[in-house]
């Protein structure tokens, strides 16, 4: 049995499947949030109930203070959470630190460590826009940089990610690039697609993030040039944000399209959502292998997902999805009205999308890498 201190974001879906694999695992989690939460997410609630038969805790006084000690973290460097970390790295005495997440997580980490004597193996998983976006920014190359100087493990979504680390200056251990939430069960999908095929699809899916890296606005820009070839389509933004949600409103008049706030959708809603469209749509300006991306690639959607994520190491432009460049209105615009009238490309990039979930997203495979990550050599 081990002892792992997890710094995530307990409002997060991504840290909550992670979590859930482990929760026959013998070890002892202690969980220590990241994030200005003003929730922890449902499913890691469940997790730290009675019914779980996980051992798992958050810090006493830490579930709900996540605003309040983000807010003034902003004014004092992490020092107050890196304080609060330091004390539970000291009390808990864990074997492994585990943070999840760079900008949140890492950052704090690198606070606690510097003032600690006996630390804990650290390792640091890297989220979507940790590395590409970020260290464009001179403040946070410089804070990457000596986080890396701590770090003896580094987790990634994909192979670009293990360039730019070495190119930031890591040259410590590298775990494989895996997907971290545990993978997902490809029989549904076949049965899905076997009883209704991408070309027989009346939805569209598009990610409504607008603030930070989100560009759903771009999309739905898109989506109202073509809105002539649009009838008999239903629309559905999900994760909309206030503009994305506005936006919505306007094109309501020509358009069936409706939006659901963040959290408005659980999970499974999500994947029925997914498991009926068409086409998913993913535009921002940053991202690495996108989870929804994933997702709507397992479920049968034909993706359409901009070039500043991962998306090449998934999928082959113009034959299972297209990948667009983030300020390419044409671009994106024809690849939609271009998967809306070729039948024949979005069945047969679903059928090859999900031999590609069967070699490397099947949940029998990427949990049995999960259930033994702490467990590996590498740790």
């Amino acid at each position: 049995m081990k002892k792992i201190l997890v710094v995530a974001m307990v409002d997060s879906i991504h840290t909550a499947r992670w979590l859930e694999q482990f929760e026959d695992s013998q070890n002892e989690f202690l969980l220590f949030p990241s994030s200005p939460h003003r929730r922890i997410h449902p499913k890691i609630r469940r997790l730290l109930g009675d019914e779980s038969t996980m051992t798992i805790r958050i810090p006493r006084g830490l579930r709900r203070t996540g605003l309040l000690l983000a807010a003034i973290d902003k004014l004092v460097g992490n020092r107050v959470r890196g304080f609060l970390l330091r004390k539970n790295i000291i009390g808990f005495q864990p074997e492994i630190l585990h943070a999840m997440e760079t900008q949140g997580a890492g950052y704090i980490s690198y606070v606690a460590l510097s003032r600690v004597k006996s630390k804990p193996f650290f390792i640091l998983t890297e989220w979507g826009s940790d590395l590409f976006w970020f260290r464009r920014f001179p403040r946070h190359e410089t804070a990457i940089r000596k986080l890396f100087n701590e770090v003896k493990l580094l987790v990634m979504e994909c192979h670009r990610d293990v360039q730019i680390s070495r190119e930031l200056g890591y040259k410590g251990e590298i775990y494989p690039p895996f997907v971290f939430t545990g993978g997902y069960d490809l029989s549904l999908a076949e049965k899905n697609l076997a009883k209704l095929r991408t070309s027989q699809r009346k939805l569209i899916l598009i990610k409504g993030h607008t603030r930070f890296v989100g560009r759903a606005l771009t999309a739905l820009n898109a989506i109202e040039y073509i809105r002539k070839d649009l009838d008999g389509y239903r629309i559905i933004v999900y994760s909309a944000d206030p503009k994305a949600r506005r936006r919505v409103r306007e094109l309501k008049k020509d358009l069936e399209i409706i939006s659901f706030k963040r959290g408005a959708l659980t999970h499974d809603q999500f994947l029925e959502l997914a498991r009926r469209a068409r086409i998913y749509l993913g535009i921002s300006l940053s991202d690495a292998a996108s989870i929804s991306f994933l997702e709507a690639m397992v479920c049968g959607a034909f993706p359409i997902q901009t070039d500043t994520s991962c998306a090449n190491e998934w999928i082959e432009n113009a034959k299972t999805g297209f990948i667009v460049k983030v300020d390419d209105l044409p671009g994106i615009t024809q690849a939609i009205k271009t998967a809306l009238e070729n039948d024949a490309l979005v069945d047969s990039a679903a059928e090859l999308n999900l031999k590609t979930a069967q070699e490397r997203l099947d949940q029998k495979v990427v949990s049995s890498l999960s259930k033994n990550f702490y467990e590996s050599g590498l740790v």
